[in-house]
């Protein structure tokens, strides 16, 4: 059965970020088109951040939509079951934890809950959480799914 995109997901106008770069490229790979994971973030990337090539090759945001992809974690894909051992598919896995246990968490500002998924160790910031808070927002990832 394929996927109907929910209408009322719209990208927010202020400042895009790369939550928009994740809902376009859902949208794009449940419109039906038979394309990659990937190609559907690239694009998707190069529309939100026209003129920013570095923006658009960011890959630590890229590396945890592939992630959350690849392991079935967004509604309507199906999982590859090829999911690459990293650090970002490790937080990926562990914010996708905090928020099952904390429903709350969705209204964290995103710097706040990195803070929580990485317990306050200092590392960058590399906008990985919004990625993931921008598709649990728009009602796009599984709540019953865990990164294996």
């Amino acid at each position: 059965a394929a996927y109907s995109f929910p209408c009322s997901v719209k990208l927010r106008s202020i400042m895009p970020d790369y939550a928009d770069v994740a809902i376009r490229a859902v949208s794009e790979l449940h419109s039906g088109r038979a394309i990659s994971v990937r190609d559907a973030w690239d694009n998707a990337a190069v529309e939100v951040f026209p003129s920013s090539p570095s923006m658009q090759v960011k890959s630590c945001p890229r590396t945890t939509f592939l992630t959350l992809c690849a392991s079935g974690a967004v509604k309507g894909l199906t999982a590859t079951g090829v999911v690459r051992d990293s650090e970002n598919s490790r937080h990926a896995q562990d914010c996708l934890t905090l928020l099952a246990k904390h429903p709350n968490y969705l209204s964290m500002a995103p710097r706040q809950l990195w803070s929580l998924v990485t317990n306050s160790s200092g590392k960058a910031y590399n906008q990985q959480i919004h990625v993931i808070l921008g598709l649990a927002k728009a009602r796009l990832l599984r709540e019953d799914k865990n990164i294996g």
